[in-house]
């Protein structure tokens, strides 16, 4: 490495992540294969801000988490499940492997128990078409979980706790999908029908509860005909 390398390893640069300043090395930001060394040692363009820092269209709320992980190679990642996997969209997009690995380890050992987690739609027929219950698929775009969407965090919230409370009568299955950029999309598949719902947030909570109703009777009246059915 030449004195010219050095010196440009060694600099300090301010990065504007979504409003946020961040200053850091140049020798940081290249330890380790991602988007961002690609930034610094080829000559792509880079958007600068008014004050000549260089712009990144992020959420700011885990960058100091990247730069954590790219100083040291390891980190201490979030205790809820919901912040790890705001930290793998984030890791995805700034392509950096290692901390993807790290993050999608610890979303497989702590999968609930109450509901099965897959990342594409043919992942979840399998559960779907493999039961007598009724099922409930959420379609849950972790794009937008850094952005502090009230669709992500909604209908994640809502779908845990009836997961919680239901999961012995009714089967849950939870697609979270990084290439998925639409609105939450619920599914309810019932013994004769099945009923979408598209949440955007808690103004959507009427819709999203007179589902769960119609999901309830469908509980009711399949236990009434099992009944009916032992009884004969």
């Amino acid at each position: 490495m030449t004195a010219y390398d050095d010196d440009h390893c060694s600099r300090i640069v301010k990065l504007d992540v979504g409003g946020k300043i961040f200053k850091t090395s140049i020798s940081t930001l290249t330890k380790h294969d991602s988007m961002l060394k690609t930034m610094f040692v080829t000559r792509i363009p880079v958007k600068k801000d008014d004050e000549g820092c260089i712009f990144i269209d992020r959420d700011s709320q885990h960058f100091r988490l990247i730069l954590n992980f790219l100083r040291d190679g390891q980190m201490a990642l979030p205790d809820s499940d919901r912040e790890v996997k705001e930290v793998l969209a984030e890791a995805r997009y700034f392509l950096l492997d290692p901390l993807i690995e790290l993050c999608e380890e610890r979303l497989e050992t702590s999968i609930s128990p109450y509901y099965h987690v897959v990342s594409t739609v043919l992942e979840a027929r399998k559960y779907i078409f493999a039961t007598e219950k009724p099922v409930v698929v959420l379609r849950l775009p972790v794009y937008i979980a850094t952005n502090g969407s009230q669709c992500y965090y909604f209908s994640e919230t809502k779908f845990r706790e009836f997961a919680e409370l239901h999961h012995k009568l009714v089967s849950f299955v939870l697609i979270t999908e990084p290439e998925f950029n639409e609105d939450c999309s619920w599914t309810f598949f019932l013994k004769t029908k099945k009923i979408t719902a598209r949440v955007k947030g808690p103004a959507d909570n009427n819709l999203l509860e007179d589902c769960f109703t119609q999901l309830l009777e469908d509980v009711k009246e399949r236990r009434r005909e099992s009944s009916v059915s032992e009884d004969n």
